[in-house]
């Protein structure tokens, strides 16, 4: 998935479009249900977009590079790995300026501790990126998870979901304005398209 913030959903749509044409793609707005193969879904309004990408799509961070490149603004590469955590890359004018992991040692537990550090987050670098949140509303998210833990608690009480699960980046994405574009019962809550992205150009 994809959040962006500071550019409206045509303008979003425009850089998409543009994304897929680089790869000898297509994008086309049809009624389409995520179950299907390559259906993208878009919701947004004038300052904030989502856009959650084909189950088979593995191009999220190059996609959500080029939509910050195009458009000028800060957009976060959200991702949920196998159900086991979420994690995510900022990137701000085509630049990546951030990125969290909650379990930076998932593939190599004998990561290094400065790549352990580079993975834990930047609230003030982040915040400043995102007009209207303060680094204090997203800093509590940005931590390690204990896997032992048996009550891992919340980032916030009024949180939907706790820590070490993989659903609670939809709390965090909350806090920046943002939106995951698909309900508990799985309904679509934005504009639905077929995107197309031949294997041969990832």
């Amino acid at each position: 998935m994809s959040g962006i913030v500071g550019a409206d959903k045509a303008a979003v749509e425009s850089a998409l479009r543009s994304f897929v044409e680089t790869r000898s793609g297509s994008l086309q707005q049809a009624v389409r249900s995520t179950e299907n193969p390559n259906t993208l879904v878009l919701m947004g309004d004038d300052s904030r977009c989502s856009v959650l990408y084909p189950w088979g799509f593995l191009e999220w961070d190059a996609a959500s590079q080029y939509l910050s490149s195009q458009l000028g603004v800060p957009v976060f590469s959200f991702h949920i790995h196998d159900g086991d955590l979420w994690m995510f890359l900022l990137f701000d004018n085509g630049e990546q300026v951030a990125q969290f992991n909650p379990l930076p040692e998932y593939w190599d537990d004998s990561i290094s501790d400065e790549e352990r550090a580079s993975w834990s987050g930047d609230a003030e670098s982040i915040a400043s990126r995102i007009p209207g949140v303060a680094p204090e509303a997203i800093s509590p998210y940005l931590r390690h998870w204990d896997l032992d833990e048996d009550a891992p608690g919340k980032a916030f009480p009024g949180d939907q979901f706790h820590f070490n699960d993989c659903w609670q980046m939809c709390d965090f994405l909350k806090r920046l304005g943002l939106t995951y574009p698909m309900n508990d019962t799985g309904q679509v809550l934005g504009e639905t398209y077929e995107f197309v992205v031949p294997e041969s150009a990832s």
